[in-house]
């Protein structure tokens, strides 16, 4: 195949110099007049509450570790402490697990394989601050894999690990268009008004439409032979008859002939984690995956099945890997920051629908962390919203069919990218960078080369390839440091070198569906 040789150049800009001579965006012109019919999608029901409220200071009864035994300043080990408070909010039916201003010895112990659990819904874990006069969470020693032959099932220190199953399933009737809130069931008589569902389907002959008619690689077997999965998240408004009424729109089309089920989804509500500085001892150089120390060994928090859940004024330093949420419906992880040692990555939305990841800044030693915020594992409106990242840690599209993110208003490479070979690509469709202004140069970006690397000796242009595997990302407002892209693989490419207006796309489409930008942006923005 004739490699193509179009290519759209971006020039170095400064943001201060640019942005009061931006253009208005055409795309943006044309979501305004026609939402259903745009290009773009509508990225603005992510966060908490789906962003139409901000995140309260919640109220409940106060579970303080230091009364369970957990002492901050000594050189004992505060586990069985921290563990213990927990629990006591579990058996009361929940509250604010709170810890006083100090630091708090958490893993002392060599060869731990399972951390702090948080199996119950109405749990927030509280501490006094993210900085040296707040609360402090040092995790001396590393956690072992569950799996000692499989480095990714290390334990993080913090688990919120909620299920309830369901035994509702049926399928899916009739076809439906992305941006639609009405779904039609063969049988709706196991669900109710304010049930969460899945939508699931995969199915090779689904490959051409989610990846928009672009060849695979002939390595991307999983993908090939199994075809691509969707698991997308809602809740019902309203059920008459077999027709469902969503809370949110649909992030994809639905092709009822690809065998669509539908099933019922139970999630953890008012969970949330605030104001902790979680100090991990990574200290070595990161080489990526050489090990489940590297990958893994300090991870801090991993939080399942959660709905309106929240992660807020966080400080991470010398960790392997930060945050992640799965199986997660309208959250939020804000505030967040990233320094010392770099290590493997920082926040990552898996299976889940609508998760806002927004204030985050990697202040790591340069050149950053290997993997900036991720969304992986089929999750779809996801949004990356004013990320300050480095040369190294740009947004990490993990494969295992994500699609429909956001990049806005942010500052970074434009990609830090993972994933399994065999379950590429990295994105599928709907990814737009938005204003979003690019660390480091970089020449004939083509987001879907052919295969041509079957024969190196280089594993990674073997697996891999040169770039990034994404389905036509839209790239509009990108400016910064020069870069190049083969076109034939771009989607929408506008005002290449410059900002556009509005600045932010998700503050426009929320503030267009709620009439009014609501007060929680502003003070975000502050």
């Amino acid at each position: 195949m004739r490699r193509l040789n179009f290519i759209v150049t971006i020039f170095v800009f400064s943001f201060s110099s640019t942005y009061a001579q931006s253009n208005k965006s055409a795309a943006f012109e044309a979501f305004k007049k026609n939402p259903s019919t745009t290009v773009l999608p509508d990225y603005s029901w992510a966060g908490y509450k789906m962003g139409t409220e901000g995140i309260p200071d919640m109220k409940g009864k106060i579970f303080d570790v230091t009364k369970y035994g957990a002492i901050p300043n000594d050189s004992i080990e505060d586990f069985d402490g921290v563990q213990a408070a927990i629990k006591a909010a579990e058996a009361a039916g929940g509250g604010i697990v709170f810890f006083p201003k100090g630091r708090y010895l958490i893993n002392e112990k060599e060869g731990r394989r399972d951390g702090i659990v948080i199996s119950k819904p109405n749990i927030i874990l509280r501490g006094s601050g993210s900085g040296p006069e707040g609360t402090e969470i040092f995790m001396k020693q590393y956690m072992l894999p569950k799996d000692p032959d499989k480095k990714w099932t290390v334990s993080a220190m913090f688990t919120f690990n909620y299920y309830k199953g369901s035994s509702a399933k049926t399928v899916l009737l009739d076809n439906a268009k992305r941006g639609d809130m009405k779904i039609v069931l063969e049988d709706a008589s196991g669900f109710k008004s304010g049930d969460f569902i899945s939508l699931k389907m995969q199915n090779p002959a689904a490959n051409r439409e989610f990846l928009n008619n672009l060849d695979t690689w002939n390595i991307w077997t999983t993908t090939n032979e199994k075809g691509v999965q969707i698991n997308e998240k809602h809740r019902i408004s309203k059920i008459e008859e077999n027709e469902i009424t969503l809370c949110e729109p649909l992030c994809t089309n639905i092709t009822a002939s690809y065998n669509w089920k539908v099933e019922g989804l139970v999630l953890a509500e008012g969970l949330g984690v605030e104001d902790m500085w979680f100090r991990g001892n990574f200290h070595e150089i990161i080489v990526h995956h050489k090990n489940f120390i590297h990958d893994a060994g300090w991870t801090f928090l991993s939080m399942g099945r959660a709905a309106n859940a929240f992660i807020r004024r966080i400080q991470l330093t010398d960790i392997c890997t930060g945050i992640s949420i799965g199986n997660g419906y309208a959250c939020t992880m804000t505030d967040i920051r990233f320094d010392g040692n770099p290590g493997h990555s920082m926040l990552s939305a898996t299976n889940s629908y609508g998760v806002l990841i927004a204030n985050v800044t990697d202040a790591t030693n340069a050149p950053g962390m290997w993997h900036g915020p991720c969304s992986a594992n089929s999750s779809c409106n996801t949004v990356i919203w004013r990320y300050k990242g480095q040369a190294r840690s740009g947004p990490d599209f993990h494969a295992s069919w994500p699609y429909c993110t956001l990049v806005d208003a942010s500052s970074c490479k434009y990609i830090g990218n993972g994933g399994n070979y065999e379950l590429l690509p990295n994105h599928m469709k709907d990814l737009t960078y938005w204003n979003v202004k690019q660390i480091g140069k970089f020449d004939k970006v083509d987001f879907w080369e052919p295969q041509s690397f079957d024969n190196s000796s280089d594993q990674q242009n073997k697996f891999y390839g040169k770039f990034v595997k994404i389905v036509k990302p839209n790239i509009i407002g990108m400016y910064g440091d020069e870069i190049s892209f083969v076109k034939e693989h771009l989607g929408i490419s506008e005002s290449l070198g410059k900002p556009v207006t509005p600045e932010s796309l998700y503050e426009a489409q929320l503030e267009l569906r709620l009439g009014k930008l609501p007060k929680w942006i502003m003070d975000a923005k502050k």
